[in-house]
């Protein structure tokens, strides 16, 4: 092959950067112009590599851009292929030591860590980016949980979850924590021995080296403001079996039974845990709320049988996800000592199975959907938890009522069948109690318009009804609890609650009739009291589950009660000497005993005054329940309905605070919503939002509750937890007065309120 060759002469000057003269190249170099030489590429891209085609190393080349194929190299284009290939060793190589190093802390790290870094691979972090936050976050965690603000925080959430009454926890906040600057405040690492244990105010005064205080007068009780409380007093006397009582509690139980993390959950492989987290949902939730029966999920989670009709891994990390939010031991913490994180890393898992089921209606889908709902709603996540409620209602219509077949070979007996009836009515029912307890939270008609008519019987349910609530894991307890009449009596107060949200949220109340509809129906819910066994009545200390049926039926007959017309429309004259209880009607005087006792021409004007001073004395009764409950169990685990029942308890007395038995019964109610708040970002919410609205409406709180929400600021409610709620919760003191499309949510009037104040104080910076 020939080609041109150019004289040296010519070719040096035609290789020189001189600037060519005005007339024009010679006639020899436009004739013999340098050859181009085409650009090389040190390697093809994958496409043009396997079809044997010239590449010409461009970002997409014009082939892939062709073919409209993803252009891939694997070699960058400064380097050779014998580069390229040393560099994906070296990376390889770099990559396995990254793995070897994060096993090497998966197998020898405490679970909290193992968690930890579970919880970031799930969120996408490349093991590199976790060995690198590791080698620092180690130091900054110890470096938070040892800082004076962490250990004040943990030390004042530990103080609100105690049993100590309002007056006893301000005493003790305002003589310590809040105003001694000399006061020796105790490390995080000591704190947190606390975990897992019954705390009083003695326990933390020797914790912290402060001398006991010498006996005081005792001060006067909610009891000694109301009368006709079938029970002791929340804080009266100090028998001696109160006092036996109170050392057997602060004993731990062991678990009811055993039971294996695997096969049922990925997250964990501690048996513990898992024992610890169930047995917690088996004692203080399942009783009353009862989605799935005890006794056929124990068993076959025991036996592993993932074809099981009553265990599945989405029902197991249901059940992990709520009870978390109950525990303190480090496997329940997404975040190491955030409780508004406990349980989240089982909250995700959850759903994510739920995904994979494609909306497949099975029994233990029903079962962990109906355990998820509650779960949404402490966690604030309460839109969450609606949208959530709509799936259950329609999967409850989908799910067989008879006992499929996992095999032909397998013939299900009679006793099979029945174990599934069984099963497949109480989820039902739980379903159903969902929908009811959406609509008369959030004041809508619920989703069922017909009424569940299906009331199961002690027949129908376990053949041993009576078991021995032993109030696992903080109480040493060996109640007797009656797990049938207690379901039985709560799809009863549930069919209630259907009546009362159609009658409420679905008829016309502008009919003449429609006072006698709603005395009707309080007559009912009180013959509905009235009947119950004589076990769950309220008395001196009922088994914990039992208090959230009468939470339900406060919540539920304070709607009824207080529909007519706003709590607040107007405020309670005080009383001179007489007591304020005798200026309430009973929540049990029927409106033709009201009417011919009362003066008022206005029939309609005097029922809504009833109703009004029904509200307002069923709200203080239910504080005393209140009080009863946080005096023998703490704050550390509280029942859903316990939570959902403080809140509307408190916005029901909040325009009534002159009246000093209101003021008394709202004191006990917001100590036990402060206190579910340093757990729930739902009842932390209601706190902040019972605030604002006192704010914002003139209202002048208690004193001893200013002075707690300034000592616990900081606590109570943080700039962040505005951007994690995301509730529907309505504001029951002014809902009834809003106008046509201005929200009353919790989390919009929040935010609202806040911006505002925020903009007030820059105002005032300006000035």
């Amino acid at each position: 092959m020939s080609r041109n060759i150019l004289p040296a002469s010519l070719a040096a000057s035609c290789t020189s950067f001189t600037r060519p003269s005005s007339s024009g190249p010679s006639p020899a170099a436009a004739q013999w112009q340098p050859v181009k030489v085409k650009k090389l590429t040190g390697s093809a891209c994958e496409y043009c590599r396997k079809r044997r085609r010239k590449c010409n190393g461009e970002q997409p080349c014009p082939l892939c851009v062709d073919n409209n194929q993803e252009c891939i190299y694997e070699v960058t284009k400064t380097e050779t292929q014998g580069q390229a290939v040393k560099r994906k060793h070296a990376q390889m190589q770099q990559d396995h030591d990254e793995l070897k190093s994060l096993f090497a802390i998966l197998a020898t790290g405490s679970n909290q860590k193992t968690l930890e870094i579970h919880n970031r691979i799930r969120s996408g972090q490349s093991p590199g980016l976790i060995l690198q936050q590791l080698k620092h976050g180690d130091i900054l965690i110890q470096s938070r949980l040892n800082s004076e603000r962490h250990v004040r925080h943990v030390l004042l959430s530990s103080l609100m979850q105690t049993n100590a009454s309002f007056d006893d926890l301000v005493d003790f906040i305002g003589l310590t924590v809040a105003r001694d600057p000399s006061a020796q405040v105790p490390t995080a690492a000591l704190l947190r021995q606390l975990r897992g244990q019954q705390t009083d105010l003695k326990g933390l005064r020797s914790l912290l080296g402060y001398a006991q205080p010498a006996s005081t007068q005792r001060r006067i009780a909610i009891s000694d403001l109301l009368s006709d409380q079938g029970g002791p007093a929340s804080e009266s006397g100090s028998s001696r079996s109160e006092s036996l009582e109170m050392e057997n509690s602060k004993r731990s139980s062991e678990p009811p039974y055993r039971l294996p993390a695997k096969p049922w959950t990925t997250l964990t492989d501690d048996d513990d845990l898992v024992t610890h987290l169930v047995s917690l949902y088996m004692e203080w939730v399942n009783p009353f709320f009862r989605p799935l029966e005890e006794d056929l999920f124990v068993a076959a989670m025991q036996a592993g049988d993932l074809t099981s009709e009553y265990c599945s891994p989405f029902l197991v990390n249901s059940i992990l996800a709520y009870a978390c939010l109950y525990s303190e031991r480090e496997g329940a913490f997404f975040q190491p000592d955030d409780y508004l994180t406990r349980g989240q890393q089982f909250h995700d898992e959850a759903f994510r199975l739920w995904q994979l089921e494609e909306g497949r209606a099975t029994l233990t889908n029903l079962q962990a959907l109906a355990i998820m709902y509650p779960g949404c709603i402490l966690r604030g996540k309460d839109k969450l938890g609606v949208s959530t409620c709509a799936v259950i209602t329609q999967l409850c219509r989908d799910v067989p009522k008879t006992l499929p077949t996992s095999s032909p070979s397998r013939i299900p007996t009679s006793e099979d069948m029945l174990d599934y009836q069984r099963a497949r009515k109480v989820a039902s029912w739980a379903a159903f109690a969902c929908d009811m307890a959406t609509a008369n939270t959030i004041l809508q008609p619920a989703s069922n318009t017909k009424c569940k008519d299906d009331l199961p019987t002690a027949a129908e349910l376990m053949i041993s009804p009576s078991r021995v609530w032993t109030g696992y894991p903080h109480h040493n307890k060996d109640d007797l609890l009656d797990t049938s009449a207690l379901w039985v009596a709560h799809c009863r107060l549930t069919q209630l609650s259907w009546k009362a949200q159609r009658l409420l949220y679905a008829s016309d109340r502008s009919d003449p009739l429609f006072p006698v509809r709603v005395e009707a129906l309080t007559e009912e819910m009180n013959g509905w009291k009235r009947a119950l066994p004589a076990c769950l009545h309220f008395q001196g200390r009922l088994p914990a589950p039992v208090y959230d049926l009468h939470s339900c039926y406060a919540a539920v007959i304070i709607a009824l009660y207080s529909l007519f017309q706003p709590i607040g429309a107007t405020q309670s004259s005080p009383t001179s000497e007489s007591s304020p209880i005798q200026e309430i009607h009973s929540p049990e005087t029927t409106l033709q005993e009201t009417i011919r006792q009362g003066k008022e021409a206005n029939t309609r004007a005097l029922f809504a005054r009833v109703m009004r001073d029904r509200a307002i004395a069923t709200a203080q009764e239910m504080a005393v329940k209140m009080g009863n409950f946080r005096h023998h169990y703490g704050l550390k685990i509280i029942p859903p309905y316990f939570v959902q029942a403080n809140g509307v308890v408190c916005f029901t007395l909040l325009q009534d605070l002159s009246n000093p038995a209101s003021a008394a019964a709202f004191k006990e109610a917001f100590r036990c919503l402060l206190g579910a708040g340093m757990q729930f970002l739902w009842a932390r919410g209601m706190a902040r939002m019972l605030h604002l609205t006192a704010q914002n409406t003139g209202i002048q709180l208690p004193k001893a509750i200013e002075t707690m929400l300034e000592a616990v600021a900081d606590t109570a409610w943080k700039k962040s937890d505005t951007e994690m709620l995301s509730s529907c919760w309505p504001n029951y003191a002014i809902a009834k007065d809003a106008k046509v499309g201005e929200s009353v949510m919790m989390e919009d009037l929040i935010k609202k309120w806040e911006r505002v104040a925020l903009n007030e104080e820059e105002g005032r910076g300006k000035r």
